[in-house]
């Protein structure tokens, strides 16, 4: 056999069947560039990022590697059954394909769950050799290598992506992270990070930490931040991260002087009993506080809320208004709650007969694009009906798309990240004007 491994993040169809690609993307997924660098020296590999680029189905590799994050999951599948056609040996991993490895049964020879590293690919490399691929693989964590950034230097990417962590201390119902980790977390030695910022550092001047929460341990924080002080990192970047970082002056000032500029904060909710009905352990009134200090540290908001929740009516979208536009959220990300197979919501509201949808596909298949909001309601709302929600969310998006509202989120006495704002704003009334027109069919 050809000991070659043909490696594929596929894009995926929007709802109205197109497949999604581009020449630009804010952020993209680091799966690929580990999965590089974990490959044996004696295996050869080609790398294919399909919302860049096109899949070569006549490839001479004898291996097929396909990653899913989340609503590419569908296409990875159509992908995967392509090659077996083809009488390829396919293997499957990702988040997704983790919670979803039932739909995999026909398409693949085997798959992955965890982050699998240098000694694991070897491993799974070397059973194919010998024809001894499992069904599955059950890994734990490996990070502790610096990744190929080579296969990303000529791709149009805002934020390079960089890692020092997987997991959440946090353990939050509706959240994916939380469902595979349940609270835990896995740190990455700081020396790879920083040879990762040097890689990125020769390729663009931004970053953007993919880590689920780069606050999950303060004192590991504190040592990165001074390290790329120290190594005169000159990137700047953003990274998401809990609201209680807020109170944390020292760090944010650390941050701030290490080059960060944007924080992602998921706030979700501004009612308490919604707060505690998810399994996040916040509190509401410590909001404002919290985001002024972030503010006055010189680093912008990019607050995350949903709505949907149990505790949420007609009048909330009104009150999500009068904060957002309260002048400490520099970029709002709004979605109607998605109860996401795997989770504990999914699972709560399932027993409860409130999921709208029969086959977890039909969830998968909804977006319009990357990173785009979630406007569809596939539960039955506790105080609301679906359309309600719908028409709520709605209403709330276009509010906050107006052009003056764009304009007083954009300010800053900085030109680059006033310049930046303003693009990414401007993005996000694209995004209202599609879902409306798209609403209104």
């Amino acid at each position: 056999m050809k000991k070659k491994i043909y490696y594929i993040q596929p894009t995926y169809k929007t709802s109205d069947g197109v497949l999604l690609k581009g020449d630009s993307i804010y952020v993209h997924s680091l799966a690929m560039p580990a999965l590089s660098a974990a490959t044996p020296h004696d295996w050869e590999k080609k790398v294919v990022l399909q919302y860049f680029d096109d899949i070569d189905y006549d490839t001479d590799a004898s291996v097929i590697a396909v990653t899913s994050m989340g609503y590419d999951i569908a296409q990875g599948i159509e992908i995967a059954r392509e090659f077996k056609r083809r009488n390829k040996t396919v293997i499957f991993g990702g988040y997704q394909a983790h919670f979803s490895s039932y739909l995999l049964t026909d398409v693949c020879d085997s798959v992955i769950h965890g982050n699998p590293g240098p000694n694991d690919m070897k491993k799974i490399l070397a059973d194919v050799e010998n024809n001894q691929l499992a069904r599955e693989y059950h890994l734990g964590i490996d990070i502790n290598f610096p990744f190929d950034y080579s296969i990303l230097a000529d791709k149009k990417i805002t934020f390079m992506p960089v890692l020092s962590s997987i997991g959440c201390v946090n353990d939050c119902d509706f959240c994916c992270t939380a469902a595979v980790y349940r609270g835990h977390y896995k740190l990455r030695k700081i020396e790879f990070v920083i040879e990762d910022l040097k890689s990125i550092s020769k390729i663009s001047g931004k970053a953007g930490f993919v880590d689920n929460n780069i606050y999950n341990n303060r004192k590991y924080l504190v040592q990165l931040l001074k390290a790329m002080i120290d190594n005169k990192i000159k990137l700047k970047w953003g990274a998401q991260v809990t609201v209680d970082i807020g109170d944390d002056l020292e760090v944010l000032h650390l941050l701030y002087k290490a080059g960060c500029r944007l924080l992602f904060i998921g706030m979700e909710t501004l009612n308490q009993e919604n707060l505690a009905g998810v399994n996040k352990s916040y509190k509401v009134q410590s909001y404002k506080e919290r985001l002024r200090n972030i503010n006055r540290s010189g680093i912008k908001v990019a607050g995350y809320f949903m709505f949907g929740l149990d505790n949420d009516t007609k009048e909330t979208p009104r009150h999500l208004y009068d904060f957002i536009s309260s002048g400490n959220i520099s970029i709002p990300i709004l979605n109607i709650l998605i109860p996401v197979p795997g989770t504990r919501v999914y699972r709560k509201l399932k027993q409860d007969n409130r999921i709208l949808f029969d086959e977890e596909q039909e969830l998968l298949k909804n977006n319009s694009f990357y990173n785009a909001a979630c406007n569809t309601c596939f539960f039955v709302p506790k105080l609301m009906t679906a359309k309600e929600c719908e028409n709520g969310f709605m209403e709330l998006y276009g509010k906050l798309a107006g052009y003056s509202q764009i304009i007083r989120r954009s300010l800053s006495i900085h030109p680059f990240m006033m310049a930046f704002l303003l693009g990414m704003n401007i993005v996000f009334r694209r995004e209202y004007l599609d879902m409306k027109r798209k609403h209104a069919l």
